[in-house]
């Protein structure tokens, strides 16, 4: 376990003891000189308009991303849980996307979502002309309605098939008798898939919403690619925020506060979450 624990340490316990001392001080970002501040990061933060203008659509972004993928992942894990030829070549493509680094895919799905501009037309508008649905095309990443949905999107391509795998793995973990008695009570597909199937996801749900939660309100390299906040503030998510804090306006101090109170509002929204779901998990034993 050396090995693991010593890479751990170093890449993730040092740097985050080391950005909670930064939030205590004054420091730039630039050179080592640097006043300790005590608390007084925490109580500008709580001041500065970006905490609250970005909150709301970080909160957003969570929910609709997290939901958008319990439900989407649990139908396809439903499908490759059905035995065929095909069902192994299946598994990889939903998992291949998960291989790919989330600046690739935020590349290419910007250029995918390109608007009209001349003779440059991007991919999905061009796909909608092409069968007839022209009149629906439109600059998806800068309009404030459609921009958030299609970054949600974006982010169910990538993050289905591992969401799926966690569903499917507690799937074929489920005694085939159950559907055996059903079948025998008269139960159709759809009831067998409710009454047995969803109620008996209780772990795998768990561990799929706490999954979809962290990695949501961490979310920074793909949003910042597509829309990075735009337009206006519509998809500005707090990592963003704290990114332009820290590097453009070189308040990493400020920085380094607010993503302490991120890390802190995390974990005590996953412990929650955990505990909710446990007695679900519990009450369905």
């Amino acid at each position: 376990m050396l090995p693991a624990i010593l890479v751990f340490s170093v890449f993730t316990v040092y740097p985050a003891f080391t950005s909670l001392y930064y939030s205590f001080t004054d420091w730039t970002g630039i050179g080592t000189n640097y006043n300790f501040v005590g608390f007084a990061n925490y109580a500008e933060m709580f001041r500065d308009k970006n905490l609250f203008q970005t909150l709301p659509v970080t909160f957003y972004y969570a929910a609709l991303n997290a939901v958008t993928l319990l439900f989407v992942a649990f139908f396809i894990a439903l499908m490759l849980n059905r035995q065929s030829i095909f069902t192994g070549f299946m598994r990889v493509c939903f998992f291949i996307p998960m291989l790919v680094s989330p600046l690739i895919v935020g590349f290419v799905f910007k250029e995918f979502y390109a608007p009209t501009v001349g003779d440059e037309t991007g991919s999905l508008n061009k796909i909608l002309m092409q069968i007839g649905l022209g009149f629906l095309s439109t600059n998806w990443l800068g309009n404030e309605y459609t921009a958030m949905i299609v970054i949600v999107l974006t982010g169910v391509w990538y993050q289905v098939g591992q969401t799926a795998l966690i569903y499917l793995a507690t799937m074929q973990g489920i005694s085939a008798e159950y559907y055996e008695a059903a079948t025998l009570d008269g139960a159709g597909y759809w009831k067998r898939t409710y009454h047995i199937t969803w109620k008996l996801m209780g772990p795998a749900l768990m561990v799929n919403t706490i999954l979809l939660l962290i990695n949501s309100l961490k979310q920074y390299d793909m949003i910042a690619l597509l829309t990075n906040g735009g337009p206006g503030t519509s998809t500005k998510v707090i990592n963003l925020a704290i990114v332009e804090l820290s590097i453009a306006s070189q308040k990493v101090g400020l920085g380094c506060a607010m993503s302490m109170v991120v890390t802190a509002f995390t974990f005590v929204l996953v412990s929650v979450t955990q505990k909710l779901l446990s007695r679900r998990a519990t009450a369905h034993d």
